[in-house]
């Protein structure tokens, strides 16, 4: 661009130096202006084959972007999964190691004694009794550890025959209480008073006092026992 303008200033002055004519002048000029053009083709050319490769190179970059972009994002979804994941595997490894026999120290035994106690709380009053009864077998246990287990399931047994055959309004046997009004004089005039209940081994013996009216019509303290096993049938009755 530079050289094109040279040369036009050249020209001008050979026409001021009257060397040239006005009409060699300007057909000069015109050939130096045409030949600018054609140059500045010539460049945009070359402009445009150099912007085919960046155009490839913006393309490939969108492409980079994407995908690291999607890594990014599989990673920050695996950094909130693991420690979740690796949670659950420790609590479970550390459950496994406090209920097995292994050597604990005097923390872990505690934790491993409450975690037993829940474990055991957890089960059915029939799996209770029947794990306590299987560790009766040990035959390494000493006299108190099995009087102590015997506590322990006579303490379950109780607790368990109260809950379904004690009346929680008047601490009555509701089918003691049956069989005792069928066998009164006038079974509606039958009131409770007290029920007291001694527990055994393997049975229950519930004593009641009752009132109600006798044969001729005056109303009395009466006394019944009952018998039961520990789920919760009567075994037998005795009107005292």
């Amino acid at each position: 661009m530079n050289t094109d303008l040279s040369d036009l200033e050249k020209l001008n002055e050979l026409k001021e130096k009257g060397i040239l004519t006005i009409e060699e002048f300007e057909n000069k000029k015109k050939q130096i202006l045409d030949s600018s053009s054609t140059g500045q083709k010539y460049q945009n050319q070359i402009q445009n084959i150099k912007d085919v490769p960046a155009k490839k190179k913006s393309g490939c970059l969108k492409i980079f972007l994407i995908i690291a972009g999607l890594l990014f994002f599989i990673g920050v979804i695996g950094a909130i999964i693991s420690p979740k994941t690796e949670k659950i595997n420790t609590e479970s490894t550390n459950e496994d190691f406090l209920l097995s026999e292994k050597v604990k120290t005097q923390e872990q035994k505690i934790d491993s004694a409450k975690l037993q106690n829940k474990k055991f709380n957890e089960l059915s009053v029939v799996e209770q009794v029947s794990k306590l009864e299987k560790e009766l077998e040990n035959k390494n246990l000493t006299k108190i550890q099995k009087e102590e287990i015997n506590i322990e399931i006579k303490n379950i047994k109780e607790l368990e025959f109260a809950k379904k055959n004690i009346s929680a309004w008047d601490g009555s046997n509701p089918k003691l209480e049956r069989t005792i009004k069928k066998a009164m004089n006038d079974p509606d005039s039958y009131e409770h008073v007290s029920t007291t209940f001694a527990y055994k081994k393997n049975e229950v013996i519930a004593t009641m006092i009752y009132r109600g009216k006798n044969s001729f019509g005056a109303k009395v303290l009466g006394k019944a026992t009952g018998t039961f096993d520990y789920d919760g049938n009567l075994l037998e009755v005795k009107d005292n």
